[in-house]
């Protein structure tokens, strides 16, 4: 490819999954690493001690961790690229320890590098997608990252959410009004995907008559792109998706709306304005963000209520539980399994482990909420369980803005969903059922169901 630039999501982590080699940098987990250290090393012939990218791995992947914690809990090898040293953390307590430490763990490879550094190692970015989608409070630390989250924080305020509620019920309602006469259905696809995405289109005021377009252009974010058609046709439908938000905005300024788009294009914070360049990035966050999460939540949960027979018959008779069982769900197959990639600020010790500047961390909050030494009986379904210090939504400064809204969503899909179709169950064999491959979130590709139409 002739053109190089930043991409926003990163390659193992809550927008760190799309890993785009360009002619000059790869950007993985959010680091842009030289291109040529991926040519000289083939994927296909490198060994790691732990796979955690592969087909097998996705369909075994909490006994991985479980052996991680056991005998690796903070453990470096290569990463995607085949080449790239990272840490891997899968212990709760370092886990939490990554992220609550901004001031050792940053996202912010300028905290790290000088500016001549980084383009010394990264090579040059391409400006206008940078722009417009790489400068957002999850790439930001500090001041930056404050002020940023500041900016758009009333917007996702646990009151401003709740008031959400019988709209989020109506869209549940409105879904299953359409598939309960067939009897059957592509949960993902028909339910978990429309419900969240209509949700965040409607708060940002986007018209979403294509819903099938944004689901392509948020997998164009997350989904690692290997081979060069794979990059060449990410690259194409970032350019596309960026010349999307440009004419939204500019029809925005014309006519705006009581919507966030037209409030974050208007926002003041003691003075303060998002510029041009952090608007598209914080749109660009909000559409992404403000639906994958819940998509795999709502994917996760469902099935684990299909193979939890016992558990599902509890909130069917008692509804009161569900906020509870959301929860639980968010800790027992968390949709988002690698959050952040940090890069080491300052030399630290992390269990027991001497860690470098500049060196790559994954902490997999996927294995932390199976910790055994925080969660006893980690591995059972126990909606009753207290307390559920789960870390499903981050910690400390870059905690989910939108967790309110994803645990709201969670609740409406599942209470609505088995109050319509109380003998929802598998239209497919458990053992054919697949993972994304993504490394980010823990999801389903699909998830077929049936019943009994009435």
């Amino acid at each position: 490819m002739n053109n190089t630039f930043v991409h926003p999501i990163d390659s193992d982590s809550i927008f760190q999954c799309a890993t785009l080699w360009k002619s000059k940098i790869e950007l993985y987990n959010g680091v842009e690493i030289p291109l040529r250290q991926i040519e000289e090393t083939p994927l296909m012939t490198t060994a790691r001690k732990y796979e955690l990218y592969s087909h097998e791995f996705r369909q075994n992947s909490y006994a991985v961790f479980g052996q991680m914690r056991a005998n690796d809990p903070v453990f470096q090898q290569m990463g995607l690229d085949g080449t790239t040293q990272i840490w891997f953390i899968t212990r709760y307590a370092e886990v939490q320890q990554v992220l609550l430490d901004d001031e050792h763990f940053v996202r912010d490879s300028g905290l790290v590098y000088n500016a001549e550094e980084r383009e010394k190692i990264f090579g040059k970015a391409d400006q206008f997608l940078d722009s417009m989608l790489n400068n957002h409070m999850l790439n930001k630390d500090g001041e930056n990252h404050r002020r940023l989250r500041s900016l758009v924080g009333k917007a996702f305020t646990p009151k401003v959410i709740q008031n959400m509620r019988p709209r989020i019920e109506m869209i549940a309602g409105e879904l299953l009004d359409r598939v309960q006469g067939n009897g059957k259905m592509e949960l993902i696809s028909d339910f978990a995907f429309p419900l969240p995405i209509t949700v965040i289109a409607e708060l940002l005021g986007i018209p979403i008559h294509n819903q099938n377009q944004f689901r392509i252009w948020s997998n164009a974010f997350v989904r690692p792109a290997i081979s060069e058609e794979e990059q060449q046709a990410a690259f194409l439908l970032l350019q596309e998706f960026a010349a999307y938000m440009q004419k939204l905005v500019a029809d925005r300024r014309l006519h705006p709306r009581d919507d966030l788009l037209s409030g974050l294009i208007h926002v003041e914070e003691a003075g303060d304005r998002l510029n041009e360049s952090e608007l598209f990035s914080m749109l660009s966050l909000l559409i992404v963000a403000g639906h994958e999460t819940t998509v795999s939540l709502i994917g996760n949960a469902v099935l684990a209520l299909l193979q939890n027979p016992e558990v599902r018959e509890k909130i069917m008779m008692n509804p009161n539980l569900i906020p509870s069982a959301v929860e639980e769900f968010l800790r027992y197959d968390s949709p988002v399994e690698r959050p952040l990639t940090r890069i080491v600020k300052e030399d630290i010790t992390l269990g027991g482990f001497q860690l470098k500047r500049g060196d790559l961390i994954i902490p997999i909050i996927g294995s932390a909420n199976r910790d055994g030494a925080q969660f006893p009986t980690a591995d059972v379904l126990d909606i009753h369980r207290k307390p559920n210090s789960h870390i499903a939504f981050g910690k400390g400064a870059h905690y989910c803005l939108g967790a309110p809204l994803a645990r709201l969503e969670g609740e409406i899909a599942l209470r609505v969903l088995f109050e319509r179709i109380p003998d929802l169950t598998l239209d497919i064999a458990p053992e054919e059922l697949e993972w994304r491959d993504v490394p980010t979130f823990r999801s389903l590709v699909q998830l077929p169901v049936k019943w009994t139409p009435r």
